[in-house]
């Protein structure tokens, strides 16, 4: 990789990410993972890989786009595993733009 992003950046990504992808969301990636193995997202490169690094840049991720391409599928894994270590429920208030993973990778 060209770039580095620092630790503490990545883990407040992977936190934004737990609290603006709606949980049932998160659970669905997390069945993707369990199905598919390692190489989950190949299918959905270009649609939640995309709404993924939308939604990074709209929360002020303000990383090079090679970079946010290199890193998404790293981020959204540790939410996934964090938002079900933690069991966390997740209420969204608003609109979140439309974003639905698994809406996108359908």
């Amino acid at each position: 990789m060209l770039f580095s992003i620092p630790p503490i950046e990545k883990e407040k990504a992977v936190q934004y990410l737990i609290d603006n992808i709606p949980a049932e969301t998160l659970n669905d990636v997390e069945t993707l993972m369990t199905e598919k193995g390692r190489d989950w997202w190949l299918d959905y490169h270009f649609s939640g890989g995309m709404g993924v690094r939308n939604l990074l840049l709209e929360g002020g991720f303000q990383w090079d786009f090679i970079e946010l391409d290199d890193v998404w599928v790293e981020l959204i894994e540790k939410a996934v595993r964090k938002n079900s270590v933690n069991n966390v429920e997740i209420l969204i208030s608003g609109d979140i733009k439309g974003f639905r993973i698994i809406h996108l990778m359908s």
